[in-house]
């Protein structure tokens, strides 16, 4: 099964990431400029209601979402859980950085999950972007490049 795509019966194409979610050669300034413009990514593709950006915010204010390897994934709480009405992804590659959390990150990644499915997404990304070298493939990568690397199969 590939990584972030819906399990169904029959198989609809209802990606959990779609290549036209991922943007490359982003700038922002803070960590809150990049929550919120992946945050409005995922509302634009249909995944979320506008309340759940400010749970991302809140979310990452109260415990970063910084996870190292020059990677953020802001995602919102229990409390904004109504705001999702279906599960997706948004990527946004900012090649020089943002500050975060004293950290620098360079890969945004907007999760918008309806269940637990988030700790799944979770353990795929740090799976999939555990080694820096692929990090620097994703940074370096096109929406088509990243797309295949976020969802193909692994062995």
């Amino acid at each position: 099964m590939a990584f972030f795509r819906k399990k169904k019966k029959e198989d609809t194409g209802n990606q959990i990431l779609d290549v036209n979610n991922i943007r490359t050669g982003c700038r922002a300034d803070t960590s809150d400029e990049a929550i919120v413009s992946v945050g409005q990514m995922l509302l634009d593709a249909g995944f979320i209601e506008e309340g759940y950006i400010q749970g991302m915010l809140n979310r990452d204010h109260g415990l970063t979402t910084y996870i190292g390897n020059d990677i953020a994934i802001p995602h919102g709480e229990y409390d904004v859980k109504d705001c999702v009405k279906r599960t997706g992804l948004a990527i946004q590659i900012y090649p020089d950085g943002i500050p975060w959390a004293g950290g620098t990150v360079r890969v945004v990644i907007g999760i918008a999950a309806t269940t637990d499915e988030h700790i799944t997404i979770l353990q795929n990304i740090a799976e999939r972007l555990g080694d820096m070298a692929v990090v620097e493939e994703v940074v370096s990568g096109t929406p088509a490049s990243i797309h295949r690397i976020m969802t193909e199969k692994t062995a």
